[in-house]
């Protein structure tokens, strides 16, 4: 992985290297030639620029964009793929970005996947794999940063061998261990507007090529309804990721990304899906630059219109755990 990445970043983008090879980094955040920022241990500071002139950093943007297969221009100012060792990137260019070529890299966790230990207490842990093993449906929700991606990739090593894993993302960032993983990446529309799949379409194409589990990286729209359609046909074991402020907050979200879907179904009924098969979601933080598991919630159906839910760990506990 390493060789390979040493012969895309040649030239000027070899100072890069020196940052890509720090086990500490985890995101490389450069604005045009000015700015450039890393998150190191859970904080983030100033670094020096790898790119002194817009001509440099011009050259690294070309150089990383033709192994995609896309294209950035004034037409599709902005762009996300991976690099060959595969780290996620993502660009906007001028005009969107004022000050320059902004260019986010994330960086990708070579090695063994990390297991949930990492994450939260012993108590916490044992619950989450006893889930797992019971084949029971999972939402991870959290900020931007608070190692959702990282939980679910080692979540997946827990899985029986026997099990075939269904994984979907709009940029493949999920590893693990496992013998029988199989990946499905979106595909955003060419400049002509052709060509585009979506995450809709690759969960309803998953349902067919038999997953014993279905894995959905982040739901951030209508694929969210296809998920719950699957849970609610008998597909058990199934993770997924979305964004949200607190475990209660990612039930809530989930329903209305159902509801983008489009279809003529009342909220009350999704709402009946998502407590009868939605089994729990585990929310994570940064609590003092250190990613955790700062909420556990079980759920298991309607009072009326509010989901039933059991708070199985509580912040405070998270904070006695990371502070301890």
């Amino acid at each position: 992985m390493i060789e390979n990445i040493e012969q895309q970043l040649m030239g000027p983008a070899q100072k890069l290297l020196t940052l890509l090879r720090d086990d500490d980094i985890t995101d490389i955040l450069i604005n045009g030639v000015h700015g450039c920022f890393i998150e190191k241990k859970g904080f983030l500071m100033g670094h020096p620029n790898p790119f002194d002139t817009p001509q440099a950093l011009f050259h690294f943007i070309e150089r990383v964009v033709i192994p995609t297969g896309k294209r950035i221009d004034a037409a599709a100012p902005f762009l996300d793929g991976r690099l060959l060792d595969g780290s996620r990137f993502n660009i906007v260019m001028p005009p969107l970005a004022l000050e320059g070529p902004l260019v986010s890299i994330r960086k990708k966790r070579l090695g063994k996947s990390v297991g949930p230990e990492v994450f939260g207490s012993p108590e916490q842990v044992e619950w989450l794999r006893g889930q797992v093993r019971l084949k029971k449906n999972i939402l991870i929700s959290g900020g931007t940063g608070t190692g959702k991606t990282t939980l679910l990739s080692g979540l997946l090593s827990e899985m029986p061998i026997s099990e075939r894993i269904v994984v979907i993302e709009e940029v493949s960032e999920i590893s693990a261990s496992h013998p029988h993983l199989i990946h499905l990446e979106a595909r955003p529309a060419s400049p002509e507007g052709r060509g585009e799949v979506t995450l809709r379409t690759l969960v309803q194409t998953a349902l067919r090529i038999r997953p014993d589990r279905l894995i959905v990286g982040e739901c951030r729209a209508g694929e969210a309804f296809d998920m719950l359609q699957a849970m609610n046909t008998g597909h058990q074991g199934a993770l997924g990721t979305l964004h949200a402020n607190s475990a209660l907050d990612a039930l809530r979200r989930f329903e209305a990304l159902a509801m983008l879907a489009g279809l003529q179904i009342p909220l009350k009924v999704i709402r009946e899906w998502i407590g009868a098969h939605v089994n729990g979601v585990v929310h994570l933080e940064k609590i003092n630059g250190k990613r955790c598991i700062s909420e556990v919630l079980t759920v298991s159906g309607l009072e009326g219109d509010v989901y039933r839910v059991l708070p199985r760990f509580e912040k405070e506990q998270a904070l006695r755990h990371r502070l301890g």
